[in-house]
């Protein structure tokens, strides 16, 4: 009944924002959605299964390739990695914004991917509270921010990430990022930056997935996503 009603949710919400199937010249943009949070939170995996439902129900969805799987990845130029990784994500958004084939684009990390990666560096020492600030300021520009329409912070317990992690893994060893002590430092930073701004704000989610299965993870998403997309259409009916 639930799969159900979503699906009878998600008609109704596209008969409201592209009733002819043909988008509205006066919608600015797409919804936009981002997806970010802790490793081996089910972060990719859920933008895959809401793009299958939303493409079933009709939508036009776009899922960019996350960042970093175009941004080769190495040590020696942290921060600069996450730069060029959240840049790639706003850069694709801005090319989004005025295209009219989609009704939806959900990315795989965007800008508080990027906010968060700002404050682990500070704390790790990497930037300086300034730098980081600085950084943190301009992800937060409305000309950014103002883009997307939610952003999904998924996250979970590092001990059962790396289980996740070593379940489909060849080799069982700790990696880089995939160990102990880095993943407890990346969750604090994720809970850092959601006590100062996620809390109380309508377009931040934070949704523990540890101990789900995952597609009551993605249940639990997609009603978040519902909620963002109605609050849009009913505040642009009062315009």
């Amino acid at each position: 009944m639930k799969r159900l009603s979503f699906e009878q949710k998600a008609a109704d919400l596209i008969s409201c924002f592209d009733p002819e199937q043909v988008r509205k010249v006066l919608w600015p943009r797409p919804f936009m959605v981002e997806l970010y949070g802790t490793p081996k939170a089910g972060k990719s995996t859920i933008k895959e299964m809401l793009k299958h439902f939303f493409k079933r129900s009709g939508w036009s969805v776009s899922t960019p390739t996350e960042g970093a799987e175009i941004v080769e990845w190495s040590k020696r130029r942290e921060p600069d990695y996450n730069f060029q990784t959240a840049e790639y994500a706003l850069s694709f958004a801005r090319d989004r914004m005025d295209d009219k084939r989609f009704h939806l684009v959900l990315f795989d990390r965007a800008v508080f991917d990027g906010v968060v990666r700002m404050d682990y560096y500070r704390e790790r020492g990497t930037m300086t509270p300034d730098q980081q600030q600085t950084v943190e300021s301009y992800l937060l520009l409305p000309f950014n921010r103002g883009m997307f329409d939610l952003h999904v912070c998924l996250v979970c317990d590092p001990e059962i990430a790396i289980k996740r992690e070593l379940a489909r893994a060849l080799v069982k060893k700790h990696g880089e990022t995939m160990n102990p002590q880095t993943l407890a430092e990346l969750y604090q930073a994720h809970e850092r930056v959601w006590s100062r701004l996620g809390a109380g704000s309508a377009t931040m989610c934070w949704h523990d997935s540890t101990r789900e299965k995952e597609s009551e993870t993605a249940f639990a998403v997609l009603e978040a996503v519902m909620a963002a997309f109605e609050r849009r259409l009913a505040a642009s009916e009062k315009k």
